[in-house]
């Protein structure tokens, strides 16, 4: 037994919904290290894809003002105790779609041209890609409807709101660096 054994074991039950954010540890380095991991690998790439330094930027910060929403939504409910066992959860999670994610994007090869055909395989990809995304949605929406004990439409909200924020943040610093 590692000393991975346990945390990917909880992964794992949050991504088959066998567990919630409370089951997560209160570890506020892992979250950090996470975070500095997600950072490097949308980085990594959008250097493979051509973004310019204020998209990556921006996504970036945009990913920081998500983590913000979601302090404000749990202090709102009266949860901020919440907030590092949720954003661990939320990370994780999506860290690890990202990975899987990977090779499907460059199997497609994104960004496509403009009126791009895509082949069989591009199609499959992108087709699995999207049940990949609908899937991490239902996990983040649980996560989201559990720490702040509200009913599923809340927690389609919720994300909406984190999702938004995360979004705007990110338009207006590429914009305002002039990406």
């Amino acid at each position: 037994m590692t000393i991975w054994t346990q945390p990917l074991a909880r992964l794992r039950d949050l991504i088959f919904f066998r567990a919630g954010p409370q089951d997560m540890p209160y570890a506020p380095r892992a979250l950090i290290v996470l975070l500095v991991i997600g950072a490097a690998l949308e980085i990594a790439v959008d250097l493979r894809q051509g973004s310019s330094a204020a998209t990556m930027t921006g996504a970036n910060i945009g990913t920081l003002v998500a983590l913000a929403a979601l302090f404000a939504l749990l202090r709102w409910r009266g949860k901020p105790e919440r907030f590092v066992q949720t954003a661990l959860s939320l990370v994780a999670t999506g860290l690890s779609f990202e990975l899987i994610l990977l090779p499907l994007i460059f199997l497609i090869g994104l960004p496509l041209a403009p009126n791009a055909q895509l082949n069989p395989r591009q199609s499959l990809a992108l087709f699995a890609m999207f049940l990949l995304a609908l899937w991490q949605v239902a996990i983040s929406v649980n996560i989201l409807r559990q720490a702040l004990e509200i009913p599923l439409a809340g927690g389609v909200l919720a994300l909406l709101a984190i999702g938004f924020s995360d979004l705007m943040a990110a338009v207006l610093v590429a914009a305002a660096l002039g990406g």
